[in-house]
């Protein structure tokens, strides 16, 4: 007869064997340089990011919004770079959604302050 720990540990093997592992999506982050004196110069757009809320600029926005009112301020105003502030309140999760966001315009360089 097959003791009771034989049987969990083939179980055990069994499903770490059979299971799968979801791959997390990479993020590229680079470090900030200096910049030289022919540098393009910066036409920043304010980014709050708090636990409930987007704020751009001093007015909130949802996500979904966000990006058409960014992509409207290049045009008119030429935005080039965004300043975005994190929240204490802000977890890591809210933080990688929306550098997602952000990656998706063109020409925008991010940059998160403190």
């Amino acid at each position: 007869m097959t003791s009771l720990i034989d049987v969990i540990f083939l179980l055990l093997l069994f499903f770490m064997l059979t299971s799968t592992f979801s791959k997390f999506a990479d993020v590229e982050l680079g470090a900030s340089g200096g910049q030289s004196a022919s540098a393009q110069t910066m036409v920043p757009a304010f980014v709050k990011l708090a636990a409930d809320r987007v704020l751009l600029n001093g007015m909130e926005f949802e996500k979904d919004a966000l990006v058409d009112e960014i992509e409207r301020l290049q045009a008119s105003s030429r935005v080039n770079a965004i300043l975005m502030s994190v929240d204490e309140a802000a977890n890591a999760q809210q933080l990688v959604d929306m550098l997602l966001i952000l990656r998706r315009l063109p020409g925008i360089d991010v940059q998160i302050v403190r």
